[in-house]
């Protein structure tokens, strides 16, 4: 699964997902500045999605995502 597909279904969807990733999500969504920069040292592109989410409120699955980013 990709980082991307694990926010959209917790966001949008059942949310029923345990795996990895998901916790990840969850923890990112839950962190201070200084944990999350400590996140983005492991994690960097799970971390810029999920502030790419927070800031814009966009589901990443949707068509033309990735391009709207540039």
């Amino acid at each position: 699964m990709t980082v991307e597909y694990d926010l959209h279904d917790l966001m949008f969807g059942q949310a029923k997902q345990t795996n990895f990733c998901t916790m990840l999500i969850k923890l990112t969504l839950k962190a201070d500045e200084k944990n999350i920069e400590k996140l983005r040292l492991g994690f960097p592109h799970e971390v810029e999605v999920v502030e790419e989410y927070i800031k814009t409120g966009k589901d990443p699955l949707m068509e033309g995502y990735n391009e709207q980013k540039k």
